[in-house]
């Protein structure tokens, strides 16, 4: 009989599945903006459950005497997950209550990057029970890394181009808002397999 696994884990596999979720929405509305921006509200049901999440996850680290790794690491995984949807809602509410009726493609490509980011942080979390012996788990919180690195990329040539194209005034401070949101976010997420990545170096 195979043995069963820890709450923690199984809790922190549902968090991942929501930010994919919700990065997938995320993606959507920025690729098909000004259009999805009746979609915009959805993102707040996805940070809302999110928080529920991770408030279960924090009850439950209150109760419990023994855990599958340090209880600080579970805390700050959650937390960190968390900050990614939270981002992706601030960046998406952005784009309403300035009255955007535009979209630049680098944002497309900083939002597309964050989807797979995510992909690849959920598979990572996925990977976490057997974090001793499950070699690829390393590979694909790294990955997580070189996406967040080629995002960096992308933010700053958007920025170069924002300010060649553009002549100052409310459309620049906008996006300038807009972009640091997303690259926040992208941050978020790398910060979230970071807690990963010592968690395996500390069992080394």
């Amino acid at each position: 009989m195979p043995k069963r696994e820890d709450v923690f884990f199984t809790m922190l596999k549902q968090l991942a599945d929501q930010l994919v979720e919700a990065s997938e929405e995320y993606a959507s509305i920025m690729r098909d903006f000004p259009q999805s921006v009746a979609r915009i509200p959805r993102m707040k049901v996805h940070e809302t459950t999110t928080d529920e999440q991770v408030a279960e996850i924090h009850k439950k680290l209150y109760t419990s005497f023994i855990t599958p790794i340090e209880r600080e690491d579970i805390s700050d995984l959650a937390l960190r997950m968390d900050d990614v949807v939270d981002l992706m809602e601030v960046v998406c509410m952005r784009l309403d209550l300035f009255g955007m009726d535009s979209m630049r493609p680098e944002a497309v490509e900083m939002a597309e990057l964050t989807h797979r980011a995510v992909v690849e942080l959920c598979e990572v979390i996925y990977r976490l029970p057997r974090y001793k012996k499950d070699d690829e788990l390393m590979h694909h919180a790294i990955t997580v890394s070189r996406i967040e690195d080629g995002a960096d990329r992308v933010y700053q040539n958007a920025l170069r181009r924002l300010f060649a194209e553009e002549e100052g005034g409310k459309e620049v401070v906008t996006w300038l808002r807009i972009f640091d949101r997303m690259e926040n976010c992208l941050n978020a997420i790398d910060k979230a397999a970071g807690v990963v990545r010592s968690v395996v170096m500390k069992s080394a």
